[in-house]
């Protein structure tokens, strides 16, 4: 009897922390993952919306072989708001100025190598 009580116990504990989990991880906006092992000069986006004041999370991870990658969100007007630092692996936030769609680019520059980036919303 102790022991079906035991197990009885671990399985709620082990829902409940799962339940947890699944009511609190960040909510994913978008990704992307490249790989080019002959020099490309190209662009690639994603677009999320979003509402001002929203904390963004930003998980990046590159192989820069050759050439230039670089990460640049934009907001709905195209302007350039922010710019990832170039980094093997890099998490970072940004808070968004006002609300609507924003552009997620990364642009290469005679690149060789892979990238892959994941957006959050942190909030």
């Amino acid at each position: 009897m102790k022991k079906k009580t035991i197990i009885i116990w671990i399985i709620i504990i082990a829902a409940a922390v799962i339940g947890i989990y699944l009511l609190t991880r960040p909510t994913v906006l978008g990704n992307m993952k490249n790989s080019y092992t002959e020099q490309i000069t190209t662009a690639s986006d994603i677009s999320f919306s979003g509402e001002e004041g929203e904390r963004i999370k930003f998980s990046f991870r590159s192989n820069i072989v050759n050439g230039e990658l670089n990460m640049v969100l934009y907001d709905s007007a195209g302007n350039a708001v922010y710019t990832l630092d170039e980094a093997k692996a890099l998490e970072t936030f940004y808070t968004l100025d006002s609300s609507g769609i924003y552009t997620l680019a990364a642009e290469c520059k005679d690149f060789i190598g892979e990238y892959k980036i994941k957006v959050y919303k942190a909030d």
